[in-house]
């Protein structure tokens, strides 16, 4: 899967992160993150899932909001 370029036109990354949820708990997601404007995309949450699907969901979440900002 081609991930697309930011709006600013910049190729973003795929990272993982760890975030700390209302209950608690530390919890994995993956998220796609230009690094020269640093708009990201929605976080992907990992739990049940294995690391190829989660980041494949992260970078079409990525490519569906840049499709909804520039068509």
């Amino acid at each position: 899967m081609n991930m697309r370029n930011c709006t600013c036109g910049a190729e973003a990354d795929v990272r993982r992160q760890t975030r700390r949820t209302a209950d608690g708990r530390d919890e994995v997601i993956y998220r796609v993150v230009c690094p020269v404007c640093g708009q990201s995309g929605p976080a992907v949450p990992a739990e049940g899932k294995d690391e190829e699907t989660a980041i494949a969901e992260a970078v079409l979440a990525w490519n569906d909001m840049i499709a909804q900002l520039r068509p």
